[in-house]
């Protein structure tokens, strides 16, 4: 029964510890799922702003190919210097064709000589103007480029606006020879207020690189616009490799914000579309999902466990007054037992006694009918083993309470030597009893059968050894 109990009490034990550890594992494998879906959704959602961004990327460049198309044709078969010479009339035609198209900044025509022949800005473009150390200029007189992208510059005239980059193309000749530059000017805020319109969330990024690692736009501005990949940074490296496209995790070596980001390469142009977000935005939503399983997990958790606590308590409170129970009713049933002894006890010494009361009866009256010091021996031996008889019934009936205690003065040191012919007859004959007494008065007050029964239970004691002594 004990171990029964035990066995519950320990399966109690056992459910509280698994009521914190299975929600606790619980909520390990959930949170790991949900961070593994938050960062393939922010996944998702980089590779779907890369589509937005490729889509307008080349249908910008696109445009201005069709641009590149329409001055060719617009000067075919002029030279430079007819071109100058026309700059007043060519000029109200490149006007329309940049204001028709709110990407552009402005087109500018540059000589074989490095000086701007004819612009949109311009009737006529002042004669001091020098633009042959421009990387676009010096990039198409080494060789056709085809379109060209180059990098952020800074307006040298008055009136031509905020930074730009440039994509340009060599002006058609009829031998293939360098005639000069068609240099188109693109607007970076152009495509940045289109990045803000993608997805206006918190923590977004969006830009455009050369393969180089130069920025063209970013957004958001953060420090200018002029800054470089880090010749470390995990996308130059992939696109150093020749990759086109790629996910990484990376922080910022320009403002230190780490993000989630993917790149890939316009199609027919050496330009990298870059979208992310910042990592704490993803972890904010990864918080987020966490908490609702908190919200919901914890209160729950913590109720389960407050059931088995209180259960347990209850359980040991009942298993404790279960056990008491048994105790008491134990006590109980050998109390009953030692009734039933002394009910048993009391019946056989009172019918002993009523035997003693004959056999003392009739020797007192053949005392009186005999004579001779033998016979007269023999009835004193038979009325003290009669008083001793009585004395042993009287312990009996007290045994079973049938008679109440006697207590009286005794003298110890003048009973105690009676009391030793007793206790030799009890024991057996290789004992020998020694008793010492003081040869003064030792009084004491007690039942005298009740002291002669206490002696005579030392006395017979199991393991006594050959030498009992009594004082």
């Amino acid at each position: 029964m004990r171990t029964a109990r035990e066995s519950a009490v320990r399966l109690l034990q056992l459910m509280m510890i698994a009521s914190l550890v299975f929600p606790a594992a619980l909520f390990v494998y959930a949170s790991w799922n949900d961070r593994r879906d938050v960062y393939a959704a922010a996944d998702e959602r980089i590779n779907r702003s890369l589509d937005v961004q490729e889509e307008q990327a080349l249908k910008v460049f696109e445009t201005v190919d069709r641009t590149f198309a329409e001055v060719n044709e617009v000067v075919r078969d002029m030279s430079n210097d007819q071109i100058r010479a026309a700059q007043a009339r060519l000029h109200p035609r490149l006007k329309r064709i940049v204001d028709e198209m709110p990407q552009l900044q402005a087109i500018v025509l540059v000589g074989r000589d490095g000086r701007p022949m004819a612009s949109s800005l311009f009737d006529t473009v002042p004669a001091d103007a020098r633009l042959n150390d421009r990387d676009y200029f010096k990039a198409q007189a080494d060789r056709d480029r085809g379109t060209y992208v180059g990098e952020l510059h800074t307006p040298r005239l008055p009136g031509a606006g905020g930074e730009y980059f440039d994509l340009s193309r060599r002006l058609a000749s009829p031998d293939g020879s360098f005639d000069g530059v068609i240099a188109v000017a693109v607007r970076p805020s152009y495509f940045e207020d289109f990045y803000a319109l993608i997805e206006p969330a918190p923590g977004n990024f969006y830009a455009l690189v050369r393969a180089d690692g130069a920025y063209l736009t970013r957004y958001p501005v953060s420090h200018g616009r002029r800054h470089r990949l880090s010749p470390d940074s995990a996308v130059r490296a992939a696109i150093g490799r020749g990759l086109d496209h790629g996910l990484f995790s990376i922080k910022s070596a320009i403002d230190g914000i780490p993000r989630r980001i993917g790149f890939r390469k316009l199609r027919g142009y050496p330009v990298y579309a870059i979208a992310g977000t910042d990592r704490t935005a993803i972890e904010a939503s990864l918080f987020s999902s966490m908490e609702a399983h908190l919200i919901f997990g914890l209160p729950a958790t913590l109720l389960l466990f407050g059931v088995l606590w209180v259960t347990l308590q209850r359980t040991r409170r009942l298993h404790d007054e279960a056990e008491r129970r048994e105790i008491a009713e134990g006590a109980l049933h050998q109390a009953q037992q030692l009734q039933a002894i002394g009910q048993l006890t009391g019946g056989v010494a009172h019918d002993f006694n009523n035997l003693l009361m004959i056999i003392g009866g009739s020797a007192q009256l053949l005392r009186r009918h005999l004579t001779g010091d033998k016979p007269i021996q023999l009835l004193d031996a038979i009325n003290n083993a009669t008083r001793r008889g009585e004395s042993l019934t009287r312990q009996l009936l007290t045994f079973s309470r049938r008679q109440m205690l006697q207590p009286s003065v005794i003298d110890l040191a003048a009973r105690l030597p009676e009391i030793k012919d007793m206790l030799s007859r009890s024991l057996r004959g290789d004992i020998e009893i020694r008793i010492g007494i003081p040869r003064r008065s030792c009084f004491i007050k007690a039942d005298p059968s009740e002291l002669e029964l206490a002696l005579l239970n030392l006395a017979v004691m199991p393991g006594t050894r050959c030498r009992r002594a009594a004082r």
